[in-house]
């Protein structure tokens, strides 16, 4: 019956999400001596409450299940339903949508430019349980929906070969950039005897040979150990690392001026000119539970849980622009650690479209795991959806900057020290169907969902509950 059903779609959905998901442990032995003993709550408790989304849309869709290629259709449906629920619900957690395990090709990702990743996701879903029609009955139309996807995905791969065989990437003139990968410790990173050190190994990397033709410099998340609104000394530091105009881009926390109410903090990102003042700024506004901040303070903190970032104050949401004008660039949205999965935040409402997307993050909370590939190949996406570039610096990687269909021009792997040179690519002239109408655009799969359950009318459902 219809809950037979739901919990088998449950228990798959804990093991798909345990499989993707064990790398979150590793950032609770940072500290291990305050975090170890949770580790089951992430590895273990996350997967389980996520897996109650696509649970719940597969329960609905069992509820009247046909024996028809239609079952397929709602499985489908039901489970991406269940995807946008929690991309969206308790501040969103869109990892690991279905549509990802397209990123291993450059021609199926195009089709992100259509529909976006829920489109993309449901397509893939559907493509995946289609093969269950194939044991229906010759004469029913399990083999002609087949064939129908099969050929819708066939199409799909074809007008992204044909997308990517046209493709043209312009570059910004007079702009080259240089990104900052340190891959320093997680562990080395906050202590107050590692900071100069740390801050002197960004400054290293930046003075590499060739900086003579580097307009920009950018470091990652929290790279700057320093208050860097309030440290003229080493904003100079930063600044004589510029050969001629410009600015260096650093991720840093910023805090509230001492006298002015209750003491806050934000995770941001400042810009700095030649002369070592700041340009412009961003706060991060889209926080990480329980990594930036704790949810229900005073009752969890009663229980002896904190959030993992350092420090006792929980770091706010900004409020400010969410784009920067930066000397010598295009308008740019900054994207700080994992805004950039969320691709309905991507354009700033009330203000300009940018010109491209900056993403600085730390992945190396989560070692030599799965974590920062996944993460790189969601942010690679945003460019797909969006026909813009995306450059991203990582302090332990990926760090690399991405043409607008999605393409790594260059890039650092994973756990390796060392910078990224390379031109900023330009956006696309016109707005991808994506970029026009954000999730609206999957109102172009009423016809491709209306033709099969078209077919699916031509056989009897079984029987209610059977």
């Amino acid at each position: 019956g219809p809950w037979r059903r739901g919990f088998t779609v449950f228990a798959f959905a804990y093991g798909y999400f345990l499989a993707g998901l064990y790398w979150t442990g590793i950032s609770f032995f940072v500290d291990a001596a305050r975090f170890a003993p949770l580790l089951p709550f992430p590895v273990l408790g996350l997967p389980l409450l996520l897996a109650i989304f696509p649970a719940l849309g597969a329960l609905a869709a069992a509820w009247r299940w046909p024996a028809s290629p239609m079952r397929v259709l709602l499985l489908a449906l039901g489970w991406c339903a269940g995807e946008y629920a929690r991309s969206h619900l308790f501040t969103g957690f869109p990892w690991n949508l279905a549509g990802y395990v397209w990123m291993f090709s450059d021609i199926m990702a195009q089709s992100a430019s259509l529909f976006g990743i829920h489109g993309l996701s449901f397509l893939t879903l559907l493509a995946a349980a289609m093969p269950a029609v194939l044991a229906d009955r010759p004469d029913g139309p399990g083999r002609a929906s087949f064939a129908f996807v099969a050929a819708a995905l066939l199409l799909l791969a074809g007008a992204g070969f044909y997308r990517l065989a046209g493709a043209e990437v312009a570059y910004v003139p007079g702009v080259k950039l240089r990104l900052v990968q340190p891959s320093i410790d997680q562990k080395e990173k906050w202590r107050d005897e590692k900071r100069a050190e740390n801050f002197d190994r960004h400054r290293q990397l930046s003075a590499l040979a060739g900086r003579e033709s580097i307009t920009h410099i950018v470091w990652p998340e929290t790279a700057a150990p320093y208050l860097l609104d309030n440290d003229e000394l080493r904003r100079m530091q930063m600044a004589r690392l510029l050969a001629g105009g410009g600015a260096i881009i650093s991720g840093a926390v910023r805090l509230s001026p001492p006298g002015q109410g209750p003491l806050r903090a934000w995770n941001s990102v400042h810009a700095i000119d030649r002369g070592g003042r700041i340009q412009a700024s961003y706060d991060k506004r889209h926080l990480v539970p329980f990594g930036e901040y704790l949810p229900f303070r005073p009752l969890l903190s009663a229980l002896g849980v904190d959030k993992l970032a350092p420090g006792t104050v929980d770091f706010s949401a900004g409020s400010g622009p969410m784009l920067m004008t930066v000397e010598g660039l295009p308008r740019l949205r900054v994207l700080i650690c994992y805004e950039g999965v969320f691709p309905g935040e991507i354009m700033p409402p009330g203000e300009a479209r940018p010109e491209w997307l900056l993403n600085v993050t730390n992945d190396g909370w989560f070692g030599q795991s799965t974590g920062p590939h996944q993460h790189f190949a969601m942010t690679r996406l945003r460019a797909v959806e969006q026909g813009m570039a995306v450059v991203r610096t990582a302090n332990s990687g990926i760090s690399a900057i991405v043409d607008p269909y999605g393409r790594a021009i260059a890039s650092l792997g994973l756990g390796q020290s060392g910078v990224v040179d390379g031109p900023l690519p330009r956006p696309l002239p016109g707005l991808t169907l994506y970029a026009r109408f954000g999730d609206a655009s999957l109102i172009g799969f009423v016809p491709f969902v209306l033709v099969l359950a078209w077919m699916a009318r031509r056989r009897k459902e079984i029987p209610r509950g059977s």
